[in-house]
């Protein structure tokens, strides 16, 4: 999967595609032009991004460009969240997205935040994890962003459920963040309401009840 990379890199990458295609090209194609430092730190930052694959020591082909640019509208942050191996759980709005079976959905190409709950303790480490994938990150509040990115909501300790093999609030959690913010996740709220018999009070309009 193909992620953003420096203004050099996409410069060294638009060289060697315009050269070569996907053509095979020599780690050394550069030596005339950088130092051997560069060179490497280039193509390092191009194949561990993914816009270059190594196929034998010393030689590579460049992904196209269509490729990358699908690639790097994928959503990406599930898949970082989960290979980070720190604890963490999904919240607010993108915990209602998990419980609703994403009846209700948040994002879009445009714009895809995701609230994560995390340790104090691991702030630093999320920010800097984040960041070296290209993705924004904010702390317990969201700021104007493209694309996605993540709000980190940071907790002394917290306790989860695990749903589709996701960790997420529970649905009492949830079901008190929908009531508070009834305005906007009405749907959502008798969505779980229906689905798992909560009691609640809120006040929900029927003909979204009897549409569920």
């Amino acid at each position: 999967m193909s992620e953003p990379i420096p203004m050099y890199g996409e410069q060294a990458y638009t060289i060697l595609y315009n050269k070569f295609g996907t053509n095979p090209f020599s780690s050394g194609y550069f030596k005339w032009f950088l130092s051997e430092s560069m060179r490497k730190k280039i193509l390092h930052v191009l194949e561990k991004k993914g816009w270059i694959r190594r196929i034998e020591k010393g030689k590579y082909i460049c992904i196209k460009p269509e490729q990358i640019i699908k690639d790097m509208i994928k959503f990406r942050v599930p898949g970082l969240l989960e290979l980070s191996k720190r604890k963490h759980c999904y919240t607010k709005a993108s915990a209602v997205e998990i419980w609703t079976d994403f009846s209700y959905i948040q994002r879009s190409w445009e714009h895809s935040p995701y609230f994560i709950r995390v340790l104090k303790s691991d702030i630093k480490f999320w920010v800097n994890y984040l960041k070296s994938h290209g993705i924004s990150v904010f702390l317990n509040k969201a700021e104007t962003a493209l694309g996605e990115f993540v709000v980190l909501i940071p907790e002394d300790d917290f306790k989860y459920n695990i749903i589709e093999n996701k960790p997420v609030d529970s649905i009492k959690r949830v079901a008190e963040f929908c009531n508070q913010n009834i305005d906007m996740f009405e749907y959502p709220l008798a969505y779980l309401i229906k689905k798992f018999q909560l009691k609640t009070d809120a006040k929900i309009d029927p003909r979204i009840l009897k549409e569920l």
